[in-house]
């Protein structure tokens, strides 16, 4: 139905049918699937040293060791993120998500049977990092399909299946370590890993689950007419014409069989070949060049994306934020127990008080973003600010109270650093786009962490300072601000235009 005032006056509108995500739905059930994987798969990369440290020692290795098998697992599930990416938009996230988990089945039970780090390198470090990086991308492009306004929230949701796994796991570990052994853990682990290809399996396309939605669109009538008018200006007038001749040929009194064959026969010749009728009108189509393989790789990895100065400042960005984040969780344990001179119950105290307030901030800073409309990328800039003051102001303190009421602090701002960094660099992507550029973003952290991560414990072992090294990590928060507020400053600037520019054009 169209509608218009009697002064017309008002632009004339129509009622159309639009398909929309359905922003929930069996979406919530997709949550649940992804939050299984996580609290089986994800949570491994932090039970490593308790896991694999005494097999580490039996074959002879020590912390160096375990450096290279950790390193190789970041690696490769970082550098498998583009890899994801150009897979799951050949075939479906659900294929992607349900082969990664298998991966880390099968990497988490060979490893069980490892007798050389060489073993752990490649059950542990590649085929459970490739099966971690699948997931990461396959699930949030799964979860990123379903919710458009509580996205935020739904990936929070599914993210706090890791900072449970992380806060139970451990427990587990140690009993089936207690009762089962090395081996016999790892076994049992990997049968528990199963539950996370259920759980993917429940990832399904979001175009069984699009919801109609009406809505009211204005009709440029103008626009109409040209598009009626326009219709069959490409047909061929020869071919018509002698179309029109044959209907007709009952209203005259006699026709030439020789001319009829002739048309018949010109009609046979524009049916084999289609290009006739535009040879005909003088339109020559030049036949579409081939793709090179390198083109079509370039294609399927959507590398064009590296050409915005404005996505390479975001994946830049939030590598920066996961590169503190990450090794101050590995300095500050020792922090703990060589400057607060904690003993190992009550640092371990402090490392529940981070994961359990970092769970609840995963349920909580998404929902309060989401009723505020507060973007991801600016979400980033303010827990980014907290961290910087908290994390400063923790490297004075040694009371136990004040660690642990800092340690919550802590955890609270670092839950919205996991959750938002993949939705910040969704935002300014096409949803075509968005499992190549997750992919980049994790390449970029690849490429990114070890070196920086290397220099941070530099300046510790040179300095001999955890406080010097907590300020060089809250450095590079300063310099991802340094980055991002002249941007964000400018995209503000410029939607301000827009809708000015809008405005004016509706008044007009």
């Amino acid at each position: 139905m169209s509608k218009t005032n009697s002064f017309g006056l008002l632009p004339k509108t129509e009622k159309r049918i639009k398909l929309v995500p359905p922003d929930g739905g069996w979406g919530w059930v997709i949550l649940l699937g992804t939050g299984i994987s996580n609290i089986f798969n994800q949570s491994m990369l932090s039970l490593f040293s308790l896991l694999y440290g005494d097999s580490l020692e039996a074959m002879g290795h020590n912390t160096q060791g375990a450096a290279i098998v950790l390193s190789t697992m970041l690696f490769v599930t970082n550098f498998g993120g583009p890899i994801a990416g150009a897979v799951v938009k050949l075939t479906t996230p659900r294929f992607v998500a349900v082969t990664g988990a298998c991966f880390c089945t099968t990497g988490i039970f060979l490893s069980g049977f490892s007798t050389n780090i060489w073993h752990l390198v490649f059950s542990y470090g590649v085929l459970l990092g490739l099966g971690l990086g699948f997931i990461q991308n396959a699930s949030f492009v799964a979860i990123n399909g379903y919710f458009k306004v509580r996205k935020t929230l739904a990936v929070g949701l599914a993210m706090a299946g890791t900072g449970l796994g992380q806060t139970l796991m451990p427990q587990v570990v140690r009993y089936l370590l207690e009762h089962y052994g090395f081996r016999g853990a790892c076994i049992m682990l990997s049968s528990l890993s199963l539950h996370g290809i259920c759980g993917t399996m429940l990832i399904q396309p979001v175009e069984w689950h699009m919801k109609k939605v009406e809505e009211e669109v204005i009709v440029d009538e103008k626009m109409q007419l040209l598009e009626e008018n326009s219709k069959g200006v490409n047909k061929n007038k020869e071919y018509s014409n002698t179309i029109n001749d044959i209907n007709n040929k009952d209203r005259r009194s006699t026709v030439d069989s020789s001319r009829i064959k002739n048309i018949s026969k010109s009609n046979k010749e524009l049916n084999k070949n289609p290009l006739s009728n535009d040879k005909i009108n003088g339109v020559h189509h030049m036949p579409k060049p081939k793709k090179t393989l390198i083109k079509k790789i370039y294609d399927l990895f959507d590398i064009s994306l590296l050409s915005s100065p404005r996505f390479l400042n975001i994946i830049l960005g939030t590598a920066l934020t996961v590169v503190s984040i990450q090794n101050f969780s590995l300095i500050f344990p020792l922090y703990l127990q060589k400057v607060a001179m904690l003993d190992k119950e009550h640092t371990a105290h402090c490392m529940s008080a981070i994961a359990f307030v970092d769970i609840i901030g995963r349920l909580v800073l998404p929902s309060l973003q989401d009723r505020y409309h507060i973007k991801a990328r600016m979400m980033l800039i303010m827990t980014s600010t907290w961290l910087i003051v908290v994390r400063q102001i923790l490297a004075y303190q040694t009371d136990l109270y004040a660690l642990l009421a800092l340690s919550g602090l802590y955890g609270f701002g670092r839950s919205m650093i996991i959750v938002a960094r993949n939705i910040a660099i969704s935002e300014r992507c096409r949803m075509d786009q968005v499992p190549s550029a997750v992919g980049l973003g994790m390449l970029t952290m690849g490429i990114i962490v070890p070196p920086v991560g290397y220099f941070l414990g530099w300046i510790r072992d040179h300095t001999g300072s955890y406080f010097i090294c907590i300020t060089a990590q809250n450095l590079l928060l300063v310099l991802f601000l340094v980055m991002w507020i002249p941007d964000m400053i400018l995209i503000y600037i410029e939607e301000k235009k827009e809708k000015k520019k809008n405005v004016e054009q509706a008044l007009s």
